[in-house]
């Protein structure tokens, strides 16, 4: 297919901004003296995944801002909700602003998913997938696929949204982030701006890993001292389904030793080496304890945002030189899209 360049002329474009979400500290609370949340719920669709859907569109609103030619395109990302609904809002806002369709979103599903209940969050919400999936498909196009059949990799995904019918002329894959930084942000405004001093742990919900990756990055890249803690859950059932990530962890390890293995590519789009390691498991009482608690904090998350928290109380367990009256503990609460419902 022959790329089509849409010539523009100069245009400022006014793309709702995520980031620089706050920072909260609370005192004593999980049984940890010094404990600080990176709060993404404020970001504008309520979750993390808006820095990625900002960053991916950041060369073309750079383009159009400059006047010069753009390539309409077509993002793709196997997700179970969140990260289409970033998607989706983004592409729509830069299309409103353009005057016209130059980006579209394609969500790519598990059919189980449908018969799925999300929640409850915070405040006792729970939604139906189906309701979900609705919401999500008012501004990103929804295919089916099932992952237990095959590893889909970007080029099966570009072939399956051709197919679709509903492709622009380019088409990039963002399941696994962008080939620069999307996330990094959050921990540099932490540690840059908002924190007194750097913390001794970071702990990290992990669905596929990017978000885990560059605040691993930005650690090694900083020979910073701190430690980071990914925790996940190794079962499809789980009530933070947005972490259960068969592709890029070893869920079986996670589900029986209550540990696993990360298996990225060894090189990832960034360019980047990446060497195992592990992520530990939490469990649905776990998760549902700490939502109670985070609740009576005034913390709004889902689930998966609610792992973090959820393995506290286990901490020293993971590190035994955890101290948890001496030691300051960073977790970064991923967002809580029930709040667009």
């Amino acid at each position: 297919m022959v790329n089509r360049l849409l010539e523009v002329d100069t245009k400022e474009l006014r793309v709702s901004l995520p980031g620089n979400t706050p920072i909260k500290e609370l005192h004593h609370s999980f049984g940890v003296c010094s404990l600080f949340v990176k709060d993404e719920s404020k970001n504008p669709t309520h979750t993390f995944k808006d820095r990625l859907a900002y960053e991916m569109l950041q060369p073309i609103i750079n383009d159009i801002e400059a006047g010069r030619v753009i390539k309409k395109t077509t993002f793709g990302s196997i997700s179970y909700g969140n990260t289409a609904l970033s998607l989706g809002y983004y592409c729509k806002q830069l299309n409103e602003e353009f005057g016209e369709e130059i980006v579209n979103a394609i969500a790519f599903i598990p059919p189980a998913l449908k018969s799925k209940v999300f929640g409850p969050d915070t405040s006792g919400k729970i939604l139906r997938a189906s309701e979900v999936l609705k919401r999500v498909n008012e501004n990103c196009e929804l295919i089916e696929i099932d992952l237990s059949e095959k590893l889909y990799r970007a080029k099966d995904l570009e072939i399956l949204a051709r197919k679709s019918g509903v492709c622009l002329e380019n088409f990039l894959d963002v399941t696994e982030g962008l080939n620069r930084p999307a996330y990094e942000a959050i921990i540099s405004e932490a540690i840059e701006k908002q924190l007194k001093n750097i913390p001794d742990y970071v702990i990290v919900p992990f669905g596929a890993g990017i978000l885990c990756n560059e605040i691993v990055d930005y650690i090694k890249d900083h020979s910073l001292k701190t430690k980071v803690i990914p925790v996940s859950s190794g079962s499809p059932d789980t009530l933070a389904i947005m972490l259960y990530g068969p592709i890029w962890v070893d869920t079986k390890g996670l589900v029986s030793k209550g540990i696993g293995l990360t298996t990225h590519d060894k090189i990832d789009l960034k360019g980047r080496e990446r060497e195992p390691y592990y992520v530990y498991q939490v469990n649905d009482d776990e998760i549902v304890s700490a939502l109670q608690t985070l609740k009576q904090l005034n913390i709004s998350c889902e689930p998966s945002g609610a792992s973090g928290f959820a393995i506290l109380p286990r901490l020293k367990e993971i590190s035994p030189e955890f101290n948890p009256d001496i030691h300051s503990v960073l977790v970064i609460n991923t967002g809580n899209s029930f709040l667009n419902f």
